[in-house]
């Protein structure tokens, strides 16, 4: 299922992103969950981690559409942003904010089309990823999209992951060569970190939207601010 969150102020604009909604799904059978909101105030009141694609309205009338999705960007480092305009001034901004697209309204129906593709890919690509980890305290399986960080702990690791800690048998080398995607690197000797859940890189300390803050070592720090370009564009 797809969670689609509406930012917008003027109902005109929900209705016809709920229509495409309703087309969407009638014309390929994917389940999709909608989310509206008339003000910038109740997305953020309301936000829920599950979102994978909203579309903000840039600027808002109270709170700006930037400002919006900088907050969001604290709060869940995945999800999808659109911004939706009838002027490109904060083109620049947007991005910095976090975008992930900036489109002028009205919005076509085959470019909603095409942000729910990008969306089904990212999800799709990265969330079905697993593995399966054995300790002492029995078998999990840990999907790459929930991994916040691991860590060394003594002479085993320890998997942070959003639900729970898991004690691993596995070395870091072990660990790095199992997660060779993107969106993983080693920042230290001592963690390998999931930048999806990156916030800042401040000197030698990287802070993750969960609050968790971890040391980058000198000799790693080109490789990490590589890597975060990467992701973010």
């Amino acid at each position: 299922m797809i969670v689609i969150g509406i930012c917008d102020g003027e109902q005109t604009v929900r209705s016809l992103l709920a229509g495409f909604v309703e087309r969407y799904m009638a014309e390929t059978g994917v389940e999709i969950r909608l989310l509206s909101y008339n003000t910038g105030e109740k997305l953020l009141q309301n936000y829920i981690l599950e979102m994978d694609l909203i579309f903000l309205e840039i600027p808002f009338r109270n709170i700006s559409g930037l400002r919006i999705a900088e907050h969001i960007r604290k709060l869940d480092s995945q999800v999808r942003i659109v911004f939706l305009t009838t002027v490109l001034t904060y083109v620049l901004e947007a991005y910095d904010a976090g975008a992930s697209n900036y489109l002028l309204k009205p919005l076509s129906y085959a470019r909603f089309c095409r942000e729910l593709s990008h969306t089904r890919e990212e999800k799709g690509s990265f969330e079905s990823l697993s593995f399966l980890e054995e300790s002492k305290k029995g078998l999990y399986k840990v999907y790459f999209h929930q991994i916040l960080y691991i860590e060394t702990s003594g002479k085993k690791t320890l998997i942070h992951t959003c639900q729970e800690d898991i004690p691993s048998n596995k070395q870091m080398k072990q660990h790095e060569q199992l997660l060779s995607h993107s969106s993983f690197v080693r920042c230290h000797a001592s963690y390998i970190v999931n930048l999806r859940y990156f916030q800042k890189l401040e000197g030698s300390s990287l802070k993750l939207t969960d609050g968790s803050v971890l040391p980058v070592s000198r000799n790693r720090r080109q490789l990490v601010l590589a890597r975060i370009r990467d992701l973010y564009g």
